[in-house]
């Protein structure tokens, strides 16, 4: 019999298992959806045993209530890894569409839009969803506005910002939804150069 693990390896091992099954659950909403995401596909994707889930979620809803936290973080990363690869010389309008798209399409896109509608008559959940993410969409306000000119008023760049989300979310539904991936493509180069004018200072 193997000697038991150490308890900061114990709990280092604990902590790999529930990080494995949380992506596992954001990659499974992605993929099949919010009503495909089954605890059986979950634990496959995570390569780990069904008394290991149990360990850390005892039931599908305790774990996309966790699920919550960790996909806002993992959008949070994405953005922040987009900033740091913008390149200096970028439009105003080009920041917006960057970053909106890092933290709101792909694969994470797809994830949230599941979760949002997963949840929607579940009011605690609906509430923490909400709460999340606002304060990442907070975040990424602010990062706009860090790297574009100071002359933009806040005003006229929370008008941009908020058609750009929009946007960026109905290109993700066009993705869910089957539409051809160069047409959304040109949707969004489009946008861009129509941010960069409503964003001009003059």
């Amino acid at each position: 019999m193997g000697s038991p693990l150490p308890p900061n390896k114990h709990q280092e091992k604990s902590l790999r298992t529930r990080a494995l099954l949380l992506d596992a659950a954001v990659d499974s909403l992605a993929d099949i959806g919010y009503g495909g995401a089954s605890i059986a596909d979950i634990t496959a994707r995570a390569g780990v045993t069904r008394g290991a889930q149990l360990h850390h979620f005892h039931t599908r809803q305790e774990l996309f209530a966790r699920a919550i936290g960790h996909l806002t973080q993992r959008q949070r990363e994405a953005m922040r890894r987009r900033i740091r690869s913008l390149p200096e010389n970028s439009t105003a309008g080009a920041i917006l569409v960057e970053l909106v798209t890092a933290t709101f399409a792909g694969k994470l896109g797809r994830a949230a839009v599941e979760l949002y509608v997963g949840i929607a008559n579940d009011p605690p959940l609906r509430r923490e969803m909400l709460r999340v993410q606002h304060d990442l969409t907070a975040e990424l306000l602010d990062a706009c506005a860090a790297r574009m000119d100071s002359a933009i008023t806040r005003e006229r760049l929370e008008s941009a910002f908020w058609l750009t989300i929009n946007l960026v979310r109905g290109t993700t539904l066009d993705e869910m939804v089957g539409r051809d991936r160069a047409r959304r493509k040109q949707v969004l180069a489009d946008w861009t150069e129509l941010a960069d004018l409503a964003l001009r200072v003059n």
